[in-house]
C-alpha cells in the first residue's frame, strides 16, 4: 500500500520521501524535485542533496528537530514548514511531514517516510492575512471595537479583550456560549435580536443592528453590532464573525457618527483535480467529484462499471494506451480532442499512470484529467481571427507597432519589420528606430506628435516618407492610440501602412494636374494675346483700308498704302511671335546635346560685335573651360543673345555697359548668372509679369517684351528655371538653373 500511496500522492503533484537506515538508503520523489524545478535526472537522492536546497536559517532548526525526533522516538507525526532555495532562486515553502514507521527490537529507526506539499501560495496569503490582522487589531484597539466569533457548529462564542470592556465583564465570568451572549441583553431588545440573528443565519438579510446591553451593576449600554455569515458549499451557515462598538454616547447626544469597518475576507480555494482510480480491468474504484462534474456523470453510480461501458465511444487508440500503461507507461498529452457519443467535442489535457498493489505489483490505472474545451474554444476562435487579421493586414501592407512608456520597450508586428525592410528577428529601439527617418525634421515632427497624444490622449494620424534598412524611400501612414492607468499615459498602439503606391498614384494625379493647370494656363494667356493683338491690328487695318477707300488724291492714297504696308509687316512679326512661342511649347522632342557653355557665350558675343563695339561694351567671360552643359543649342544661343542684347539695348546713359557671365554647381544643378550695370527694373511693380508677353518696362522704341517671354519658355522646355535679381538704376542679375 505504501506504493499506491506513492502514486497518489505523485498522481495529486505532492513530494514524497523516505529514508531506510537498514539499507543505507535514500528517496526523493520526482515531484518533490520538481517541485524545486529539477527533473528526476538532476538530482540524486541523497540527504546531502536534500539540505543543500534548505535555506541556511532553517536549516540548524531543522536538523536539532529531527535529531530530537530520532532520540525521542516520538510515534507522532513530525511536521514543520521549510523553505528551499527554488533552481530559479526563489524561496519555496514546503509543508513537510514524516513519522517513524519502522524500528528493530533494540528501538533504532530503520525507516522513515515523508511527504512534501508546497505552500509557497498558502504561506503568502497567510503573511498577508497576518498583516491585515494586525492592521485590523490597531485599528480596533485604537477605536475601542469588539470582534467576536460563533461557531454556529459548537455553539462557541469567541470574544476579544475589546469585547469584554463593551459588556462589563471578565473574562473568567463568561462561559462562551451563545446564551452567555444574549444573558447580557437588554429585555426588550432580546426578542429582536434573536429575529435577527435567525434571518442573518438563514440568509434573508445581513447581521448588521443596534441594541442594548445591562452590564453587571446596571448601566445600560448602547452597541452597535455588524456580522457576516460563513457558509459551506451547499449554503448552510457555519460561521458568523462580526464586530461590536459602544454607541452610547452617541444615542445620548443624538449625533451618533456612523462608523463603518469593513472586515477583509480571504478565501482560499482550490479546485480539485478531475482523478479516477480503476482496476486492472478499467473499471471505476473511486473518482473525484471534479471527475464525475466534467464527465457528466452527477447521480450516476460508476462504483464497478467499466470505463468502455459508460463511455463506448472510446476507440482502440485509448485502449492500447490503458494496456500500455497497465504495463507500467506513463503517458501524457497536454491537449487532446474527444468526441462524445452524443457528437459533442471535448478538449482535455490527461495523464495515466499505473499504481501499484506492491514493489512490482500493478493494481490499475490512475487517470487525470482536466477539462480545456471553454479555454481551446476561445484559443481557436482567436486563433482564427488573428489568422484572418494577419492575412488582411498582409494584404493591405498594415502592420501593428506598440511602446510601452514604463519599460521603453517596443513591440513591431512581421508586417511592420517588411515595410521597414527589417528581419522578422529585428528588436526596435528607440535610439535605432531613428536612423528610418529621412531627416532630423521629420523625426522631431513625429516625435512631437506622439508627445502631443500623450499629453491629450487623442488618437494621431499622419503620413511621413521613411528610409528603410535597404535604403528605399517608402510613404508610410501611422496610426496611433495612447492607454491610460490611473490617470497615466502607459501604452501607445497602433498601425503602421505602406502606402507607397498611394502616394505614387498621387504625385501622377498632381503632376498630371499642374500640367494640365499650366496648359491651361498657357492657353488661355496665348488666347487672350492671339485676341486681342490680331484684333488690335485687324481693326488698324480695317481702319486704314477705310480711310484709303475715302482717300481723294494720288498722294493720299500712297500714303495709306504705307500705312497698310507697315501694319501688314507689324502683323506678320506679330504672327511670326505667336508662332515661335507655340513652336517652344508644342517642341515635346527638344534634342539636347553636351556642348561647352564659356564657348557658346563667346560665339554669342561675337554675333553681336557690332553693337558691342558701337556701345563700348565690356563682357566679362568668368566661365571655366571645363563647364559643359547638355541643351539644345539653338536654344541656348537665343536665350545668350536675347540677354546681351538686353543689356546692351537697358545700358545706363550715365557709365559704359558692363556685362559678366558666371558660372557654378549648387546643390548639383548648374547655374549661369548674366549681370549688367543697366537701368535695372522695378521688381515690386513689375517682378510678376516680368516674364509676360508683349511687357516692356522701358521706353525704348525697340522694346517689344516678347524676348524675355520667349527665353523662359526655352528655359523651362528645356527643364530648367530663371531667377531675378534687380535694383533700379544699378543693374540686374538673371540666374538660369539648368536641370
Amino acid at each position: 500500500m505504501i506504493h499506491i500511496l506513492q502514486t497518489i500522492l505523485e498522481q495529486a503533484h505532492a513530494g514524497y520521501w523516505e529514508k531506510n537506515f537498514q539499507k543505507k538508503s535514500n528517496y526523493l520523489s520526482p515531484a518533490w524535485k520538481s517541485m524545486l524545478g529539477y527533473e528526476d535526472h538532476e538530482l540524486e537522492n541523497s540527504i546531502r542533496n536534500w539540505q543543500s536546497h534548505i535555506l541556511s536559517e532553517d536549516l540548524i532548526k531543522i536538523r536539532n528537530e529531527f535529531r530530537e525526533y530520532l532520540r525521542t522516538f516520538k510515534q507522532k507525526l513530525y511536521e514543520t514548514d521549510i523553505r528551499f532555495r527554488h533552481r530559479n532562486g526563489s524561496i519555496v515553502w514546503f509543508r513537510c511531514t514524516c513519522k517513524l514507521v519502522e524500528i528493530d527490537p533494540k528501538g533504532k529507526p530503520l525507516l522513515i517516510l515523508g511527504t512534501y506539499f508546497n505552500i509557497t501560495e498558502s504561506k503568502r496569503i497567510e503573511s498577508e492575512l497576518t498583516l491585515t490582522l494586525d492592521r485590523l487589531a490597531l485599528a480596533t484597539k485604537a477605536a475601542k471595537v469588539g470582534i467576536w466569533d460563533l461557531d454556529l457548529i459548537e455553539d462557541r462564542l469567541t470574544w476579544d479583550d475589546a469585547m469584554y470592556e463593551l459588556y462589563g465583564v471578565r473574562a473568567d465570568t463568561f462561559s462562551g456560549a451563545y446564551k452567555a451572549w444574549e444573558a447580557g441583553l437588554h429585555p426588550e431588545d432580546l426578542e429582536r435580536c434573536r429575529i435577527e440573528h435567525k434571518n442573518a443565519v438563514e440568509g434573508f438579510k445581513d447581521f448588521d443592528m443596534e441594541f442594548r446591553v445591562i452590564w453587571p451593576d446596571g448601566a445600560i449600554r448602547h452597541i452597535k453590532a455588524i456580522a457576516i455569515v460563513q457558509r459551506t458549499a451547499s449554503g448552510k451557515a457555519f460561521r458568523m464573525v462580526g464586530t461590536n462598538w459602544d454607541i452610547t454616547e452617541h444615542k445620548n447626544s443624538e449625533t451618533a457618527l456612523k462608523e463603518s469597518y469593513e472586515l477583509t475576507k480571504v478565501f482560499i480555494e482550490k479546485a480539485p483535480s478531475a482523478i479516477a482510480m480503476f482496476d486492472t480491468n478499467m473499471c471505476y474504484m473511486a473518482a473525484s467529484q471534479q471527475w464525475i462534474n466534467d464527465y457528466g456523470l452527477i447521480g450516476k453510480e460508476i462504483a464497478g462499471l467499466s470505463h468502455y461501458e459508460i463511455f463506448p465511444e472510446i476507440g482502440e487508440e485509448w485502449k492500447q494506451i490503458h494496456k500500455e500503461c497497465l504495463q507500467g507507461k506513463v503517458q501524457r498529452r497536454d491537449e487532446e480532442l474527444f468526441v462524445r457519443k452524443d457528437g459533442s467535442s471535448q478538449w482535455i489535457i490527461w495523464e495515466v499512470r499505473p499504481w501499484y498493489r506492491s514493489q512490482n505489483v500493478i493494481g490499475g490505472v490512475l487517470m487525470y484529467t482536466e477539462d480545456i474545451s471553454a479555454l481551446k474554444r476561445k484559443e481557436l476562435e482567436r486563433s482564427r481571427l488573428e489568422e484572418i487579421l494577419t492575412r488582411t493586414n498582409e494584404a493591405a501592407q498594415i502592420g501593428s507597432w506598440e511602446l510601452d512608456l514604463e519599460t521603453k520597450r517596443r513591440v513591431w508586428s512581421k508586417v511592420t519589420k517588411a515595410i521597414f525592410e527589417l528581419p522578422e528577428d529585428y528588436t526596435p529601439t528607440g535610439e535605432e528606430d531613428s536612423r528610418f527617418f529621412k531627416s532630423e525634421l521629420e523625426r522631431k515632427r513625429s516625435a512631437d506628435i506622439l508627445e502631443e497624444s500623450i499629453l491629450s490622449g487623442n488618437t494621431f494620424d499622419f503620413e511621413v516618407e521613411i528610409v528603410t534598412a535597404k535604403g528605399n524611400f517608402v510613404w508610410t501612414r501611422t496610426i496611433g492610440k495612447p492607454e491610460y492607468l490611473n490617470g497615466k499615459c502607459i501604452r501607445v498602439s497602433g498601425t503602421f501602412q505602406n502606402i507607397q503606391e498611394q502616394k505614387e498614384r498621387e504625385f501622377a494625379l498632381q503632376g498630371t494636374l499642374d500640367i494640365v493647370n499650366d496648359q491651361n494656363e498657357r492657353l488661355l494667356n496665348f488666347a487672350h494675346i492671339v485676341s486681342h493683338n490680331l484684333r488690335s491690328h485687324a481693326g488698324n487695318i480695317t481702319m486704314l483700308l477705310k480711310i484709303l477707300e475715302e482717300a481723294t488724291t494720288e498722294s493720299e492714297k500712297e500714303e495709306m498704302i504705307g500705312y497698310i504696308r507697315k501694319a501688314s509687316d507689324s502683323l506678320m512679326d506679330t504672327v511670326l511671335n505667336l508662332n515661335e512661342v507655340v513652336s517652344i511649347q508644342t517642341n515635346k522632342n527638344i534634342q539636347n546635346t553636351e556642348i561647352s557653355l564659356r564657348h557658346s557665350i563667346e560665339k554669342a558675343s561675337q554675333t553681336i560685335r557690332g553693337e558691342i563695339q558701337q556701345n563700348n561694351v565690356q563682357i566679362h567671360n568668368l566661365v571655366s573651360e571645363s563647364i559643359r552643359v547638355k541643351c539644345n543649342t539653338a536654344y541656348l544661343e537665343s536665350i545668350l543673345l536675347n540677354f546681351l542684347t538686353n543689356a546692351v539695348k537697358y545700358r545706363h546713359p550715365e557709365r559704359a555697359p558692363e556685362i559678366t557671365l558666371s558660372a557654378e554647381y549648387q546643390k548639383n544643378r548648374l547655374v549661369l548668372s548674366i549681370q549688367d550695370n543697366g537701368l535695372g527694373i522695378d521688381l515690386d511693380k513689375n517682378g510678376d509679369k516680368l516674364f509676360g508677353m508683349y511687357k516692356t518696362f522701358h521706353n525704348h522704341r525697340d522694346s517689344k517684351g516678347i524676348g524675355l517671354f520667349i527665353t523662359k519658355n526655352q528655359v523651362e522646355s528645356m527643364g530648367g528655371k530663371i531667377e531675378v535679381e534687380s535694383v533700379i538704376n544699378q543693374g540686374t542679375v538673371f540666374r538660369i538653373i539648368f536641370s
